[in-house]
């Protein structure tokens, strides 16, 4: 009976190789799935971080041409296009249109676009 388990394990010398290729592959698949998530995650907070700076920057814009037109009562007599612009700190920029009773600010930040209206009746 020995000679007979002798003989079966010695046909079976590469399973061990096999079966290690096997788990090593499939843990090297998991983690190249895991690192593809990981990498969408940081693009994705990339993309949120540039929306919310521009956001944000549009806001500063709207708020300080309402300010101006209601505290100081300084409304545009006419439509009329950058009646406020700078840039930030931060790089974000602003750029306050006037038209038709409406504030409109468009903030920017890299490739990133938002803008917020304000209007007065």
């Amino acid at each position: 009976m020995n000679r007979k388990k002798l003989k079966n394990l010695k046909n079976e010398h590469g399973s061990a190789l096999m079966i290690t290729t096997l788990i090593l592959t499939s843990l090297f698949i998991a983690a190249l799935n895991a690192s593809s998530i990981v990498l969408s995650g940081v693009l994705i907070s990339g993309i949120q971080e540039r929306s919310t700076l521009a956001f944000y920057a549009a806001e500063s814009g709207a708020e300080l041409a309402a300010y101006d037109a209601i505290v100081n009562g300084n409304f545009p007599a006419a439509s009329s296009t950058n009646v406020y612009s700078l840039t930030l700190t931060n790089n974000s920029s602003y750029v306050v249109s006037y038209a038709s009773s409406t504030f409109i600010s468009e903030g920017s930040f890299g490739e990133t676009k938002r803008s917020v209206s304000l209007g007065f009746e």
